[in-house]
């Protein structure tokens, strides 16, 4: 059986019956070609993506106030704060494991994938609704911990799906709409909590759990795809991890700089409201405003890097946007008030969102056929390395520079710091420019 020439090896052709007719009856869910326009690939898309509305609003529940469970257990902030930053540890364990091994089992990518969602939803779901009723620390400890594990036995194979249904060139513009949808757990998940965690505590937990049964199911007619399609599933060479990780220098390249990004974006998010409060001496509220901005740039570039990447390419795309968000930071170390941080943010973090939207495309190019739950469970290793690093070195130079950063007490140490990472990953985006650009010609 040959490939077709629309389709990568190892990935599905075909589409579900009574599709869209010639009297503008609507799509229904199929596998597309990768010359369909963009509103035949829309319902996948966004029923593909679903999960991780619900895989966002849970983490986002869980780490944000889940601290305000633990308090109550345990006096001390630093054990609070080691048991949320344990996600950082579970990431270098679970995903590549979860990740390598379904790309292993036999059968079409749905049964490949399935067994560890299967998995990792009531761990989830335990997690979720169990840590608010917790009675001791070490119970609370165990609901992070099945959280945590189920969360990442979950998410590098539900990520591999996009690399098993989509052609490559729709790689860039669904990772742009898995971006919009966990902005969108995101915010929702601030959201619920704040106005619901005053009226009953388990109440928000409950709902993101509710939330994550409600997305994981709605995965199920992606699911049946491949066995309702008419052609029969084409060869699909297991590629094992060890191999990827020792004879695959590209995808380790990628995973290189997904860590510095992700070092960086880290670094921000633990140091940003206090570098408004303590640093520039504004009110909780102004720094919750500061955020807002950068999640509605966020919003807004996510889209905007799949569609630049359509156009341009994902390296090139990517390379101009990393030094634009790394200038950008940097210079923000000159900043001594809030009025030329706020003018400049939206473009800094419109860069950023676009940096952090794509590695997961890129590195679905890149990956050899039938090692996309791999090369999912990689990234998500790198991303693992980055959450550990990045606020302890950002921490580490603000203590470290506090007599040089006297007018932000030291906490606009935190700009350079996280800016040269960015940079840095230039250089290796150079090298990966070539083959990218190869395969996008031959998707």
């Amino acid at each position: 059986m040959g490939v077709a020439p629309d389709r990568a090896p190892g990935r599905l052709i075909g589409r579900l019956p009574h599709g869209h007719d010639h009297h503008g009856q609507r799509w229904h869910l199929h596998v597309p070609r990768s010359d369909e326009p963009a509103a035949a690939v829309r319902p996948l898309l966004i029923a593909l993506g679903l999960p991780t509305f619900g895989l966002a609003f849970a983490i986002s529940v869980l780490t944000t106030y889940g601290p305000v469970v633990l308090i109550r257990l345990t006096n001390s902030p630093s054990q609070v704060g080691a048991l949320i930053g344990a996600e950082g540890a579970f990431a270098l364990v679970v995903p590549l494991l979860s990740g390598a091994l379904s790309d292993r089992l036999p059968g079409s990518p749905a049964m490949r994938r399935l067994p560890f969602i299967a998995v990792g939803t009531p761990l989830i779901v335990a997690g979720l609704v169990l840590l608010p009723f917790s009675g001791s620390i070490a119970l609370a400890a165990v609901c992070v911990l099945a959280f945590f594990v189920g969360y990442y036995t979950y998410y590098p194979p539900y990520r591999a799906l996009y690399a098993d249904l989509l052609p490559q060139r729709w790689y860039a513009r669904a990772q742009a709409s898995q971006a919009v949808q966990r902005g969108a757990g995101l915010g929702v998940a601030l959201l619920v909590g704040g106005l619901l965690l005053p009226v009953w505590r388990p109440l928000p937990f409950a709902i993101a759990a509710a939330a994550m049964v409600a997305t994981t199911a709605a995965l199920a007619p992606v699911l049946r795809l491949d066995n309702d399609c008419g052609n029969p599933v084409l060869p699909y060479e297991t590629v094992s991890l060890r191999r990827l990780l020792l004879g695959d220098g590209q995808l380790r390249v990628v995973a290189a700089a997904n860590t510095l990004w992700e070092f960086s974006f880290s670094g921000l998010k633990s140091f940003i409201v206090l570098y408004v409060v303590r640093g520039l001496g504004h009110s909780p509220s102004v720094a919750s405003a500061v955020i807002a901005v950068v999640a509605v740039a966020y919003v807004v570039g996510a889209p905007l890097a799949g569609r630049l990447a359509d156009s341009y390419g994902i390296v090139r795309v990517m390379r101009v946007s990393a030094v634009v968000y790394g200038a950008g930071l940097v210079s923000a170390v000159l900043a001594h008030t809030l009025t030329p941080l706020l003018i400049g943010l939206p473009f800094i973090a419109l860069a950023g969102a676009i940096v952090l939207t794509l590695p997961q495309a890129l590195a679905f190019t890149l990956a050899p056929p039938g090692s996309a739950g791999a090369a999912a469970g990689l990234l998500d290793f790198s991303r693992g390395i980055g959450v550990v690093l990045g606020p302890i070195v950002v921490g580490g130079a603000i203590e470290l520079f506090r007599g040089q950063f006297t007018s932000t007490h030291g906490y606009a140490a935190m700009w350079p710091v996280i800016g040269i990472p960015v940079l840095a990953s230039v250089l290796l985006l150079r090298s990966l420019e070539p083959r990218s650009a190869a395969a996008a010609a031959a998707s």
